[in-house]
């Protein structure tokens, strides 16, 4: 059973986390929160990043049957030196990839062969699935069984500790799209209500925190949860959209292509909320400053300023005939990262949000060259 809070203001002050049943792998538990140390990679670059002025990436590699190992690093972005590393090794039960569309989880846009994380919405999702300093991660776990999905998250240590838990005899729960809030608290997701087996009626948003008995705590009834993103801010705010972002200044959403003010604290972001947003004329994947987006305005890219209903300006790179997909844009949104397809050939770009920039291409040597193309620039802080 789900409870309602008591307040709503609640909503914004948990985190992420995925799991499953508590006896289904070794190393797996569920009781307090595993043990978060920084770990280091074998090359004895540490798992640092509260570091200032480095892109995050993020990779996923596959194990020969199930699970796999998701590599986060970061990079200085002038001389692409190796600054910081942290693997988080997913048990045999997590959900990777799947041949249906549920259940969901981010990491099926880092994980699933045919699928490249190449756009800033699949940004958001992802990186949804970590807490601030990337000390854990969210994962989505399906008992072979019973097909019980369940939340939880494992920590650097390759610990996992299930949120969900034994389910006793009852309803069979299906939790997805487990995501972390920046602070680590708690796990977010979304579940279905259903009023007999196998047809779901309504879908919601709940929360576990890390600490405690982890119960559900209830926060926001769905039409489709196709998938959730925690934006930054203090608390972390959730928002149900295929792509969302938070101005600098916290106070405006940026979801879906469409432009709304922050709701009061303790409010759910939900698709009907995101719906009432003003509509930008062009395809927005984030913020330049407090009132301008970063459009992708046919792979070309433009700057448009939401305050006002003029159109986007000059285009920022060259003609091409590329298929461009931004990622990230640096904290002073003076850059943007990009990934640049040109037929089979697959490049990452920096480049000034200027009108008339030229794109730099990112050379692909040392440590870099190991990231292949189907990596994700998740943040750059």
């Amino acid at each position: 059973m789900v409870d309602t809070p008591r307040a709503t203001a609640a909503l914004f002050s948990v985190v992420l986390a995925a799991g499953l049943v508590a006896c289904s792998a070794a190393g797996e538990e569920r009781g307090p929160e595993a043990d978060t140390s920084q770990g280091s990679s074998e090359t004895g670059t540490g798992g640092d990043f509260t570091q200032q002025n480095i892109i995050i990436t993020a990779v996923c590699s596959r194990g020969n049957d199930r699970g796999g190992v998701i590599n986060v690093d970061g990079w200085n972005p002038q001389s692409w030196k190796h600054m910081a590393h942290a693997e988080f090794r997913l048990p045999e039960t997590a959900i990777v990839e799947y041949d249906k569309s549920e259940p969901n989880t981010a990491v099926r846009q880092l994980c699933e062969p045919d699928e490249l994380p190449a756009d800033a919405g699949d940004v958001a999702a992802i990186r949804s699935l970590f807490d601030q300093d990337f000390t854990k991660m969210a994962v989505v776990t399906e008992d072979p069984q019973t097909a019980a999905t369940h939340v939880g998250y494992v920590d650097r240590s390759g610990r996992f500790t299930d949120l969900t838990g034994n389910e006793g005899f009852g309803n069979t729960p299906h939790e997805h799209n487990a995501a972390f809030s920046r602070d680590g608290s708690a796990v977010w997701f979304t579940y279905e209500v259903t009023d007999q087996p196998g047809i779901s009626t309504k879908d919601r948003v709940a929360s576990r925190a890390l600490a405690g008995d982890h119960k559900a705590v209830d926060q926001l009834e769905v039409r489709i949860a196709y998938r959730l993103i925690m934006v930054g801010g203090t608390p972390s705010r959730a928002v149900v959209a295929s792509s969302a972002f938070l101005s600098p200044d916290g106070k405006r959403l940026l979801a879906e292509g469409r432009v709304l003010d922050v709701p009061a604290e303790g409010q759910g972001v939900g698709p009907d909320l995101v719906e009432k947003g003003r509509y930008v004329s062009c395809g927005g994947v984030g913020w330049l400053d407090n009132d301008t987006v970063l459009c992708s305005e046919d792979g070309r890219f433009a700057a448009l300023d939401t305050a006002s209903d003029a159109k986007p300006g000059a285009p920022i790179i060259p003609s091409n005939d590329y298929s461009n997909h931004a990622m990230v844009i640096s904290p002073d949104g003076q850059r943007f990262a990009f990934l640049s397809e040109n037929g089979a050939a697959k490049d990452y770009y920096l480049c000034d949000t200027k009108p008339g920039s030229t794109p730099q291409k990112v050379e692909r040597t040392g440590k870099f060259s190991a990231l292949g193309d189907a990596a994700a620039f998740i943040e750059w802080r």
